[in-house]
């Protein structure tokens, strides 16, 4: 490669140092975090956020959230809690999600579009949750989130079960006779007493009698057998 080396290397050509000295690519203005600037609502959201509105209204029928928050924003305004709240244009703000008031219909309509939609794709519980709680947040939303996933009637009809299938239980098999079948179980780190800190019990299958020995937590297996067989 000597003639093509030669031609890359040619001595009028510049050896490259500092030629990205003081050069900025990505200025920090670019990289700015801009996610609580506020919320592009369009479409759908935009019917949303009026009913959302009128949900919050102040008189005699106001949202009893809503109501607690204003009165928390205007008596402690000075307090970190109600810094966590805020208002604009009748929208009641919580740590820069809209707060959606206590209406079954608004609270599944926010859900449904967030998992019915098509450029949803019915995702599962965590992910319906991850998308809801990028704009909206309301009181125990992840319980609300779940229940609506687990009763969707097209994720039911659908998707998969992907777990391994469960076998068939069969009741155990009755002993013939008394002390046949035992159970050996033990109760461990107990308050001292005369010396021992551990019960071992032995129950019949049957009458459902039990034997309680005393032993020790730290008993081997030489010490159990050898209690058993007394």
């Amino acid at each position: 490669m000597g003639k093509l080396d030669t031609l890359s290397r040619r001595p009028d050509h510049g050896k490259g140092t500092s030629d990205n000295k003081d050069v900025v690519l990505l200025r920090p203005e670019l990289l700015a975090i801009r996610a609580l600037e506020g919320v592009q609502l369009e479409g759908p959201e935009r019917d949303i956020l009026k009913e959302i509105r009128q949900g919050n209204q102040k008189g005699d029928q106001e949202e009893p959230v809503a109501k607690a928050a204003r009165e928390l924003w205007q008596t402690l305004s000075k307090t970190v809690r109600s810094a966590e709240w805020s208002e604009e244009e009748g929208v009641l703000w919580f740590r820069g999600k809209i707060y959606v008031p206590r209406s079954s219909d608004l609270r599944r309509r926010v859900v449904s579009l967030c998992h019915d939609t098509k450029i949803a794709g019915h995702p599962g519980h965590w992910k319906t949750l991850e998308l809801v709680s990028r704009n909206y947040w309301w009181p125990q939303m992840s319980r609300y989130i779940g229940q609506y996933v687990n009763t969707c009637d097209l994720c039911l009809r659908t998707k998969p079960i992907r777990q391994a299938p469960v076998d068939e239980l069969h009741p155990l098999r009755i002993p013939d006779s008394r002390w046949d079948t035992l159970s050996v179980d033990f109760v461990v780190e107990l308050p001292l007493s005369f010396g021992h800190d551990a019960v071992m019990t032995v129950v019949d299958s049957v009458l459902k009698r039990v034997h309680f020995i005393p032993t020790h937590t730290t008993v081997t297996a030489e010490g159990a057998a050898r209690l058993f067989l007394h």
